[in-house]
């Protein structure tokens, strides 16, 4: 089971490398607006780093790396006993097992 805070964190940390990732595209602009070989190469090492951060910190999310067919197998396992809980409930509605008998009936409306 994955905790609420671990699933936030991660997603905290996600977002704090997309800051960081925009400053450095940024600066990567700007570089290319001044026209500066140098140090255009470090900004896009800077961010090339930061991209690889980005998926390292996204792929330490709890279940992001589950595939689309996984998903829908287990959407498709949660009908399944949904549809035979509501048999069940269905039923033991209709069984005379948990009906009240007429007898006990009237005397708990009387008390």
């Amino acid at each position: 089971m994955v905790k609420k805070s671990d699933r936030a964190s991660g997603e905290e940390k996600c977002c704090a490398k997309i800051d960081k990732l925009y400053t450095e595209v940024l600066h990567l602009v700007t570089s290319v607006e001044k026209g500066s070989g140098s140090e255009l190469t470090t900004r896009l090492r800077n961010v090339e780093a930061g991209v690889e951060a980005l998926k390292e910190h996204i792929r330490s999310i709890p279940n992001t790396n589950v595939n689309e067919n996984r998903q829908r197998e287990q959407i498709a396992s949660l009908y399944r006993q949904i549809k035979q809980k509501d048999e069940l409930l269905k039923s033991l509605a209709s069984s005379d097992t948990f009906a009240i008998p007429e007898g006990d009936a009237e005397s708990s409306k009387s008390e």
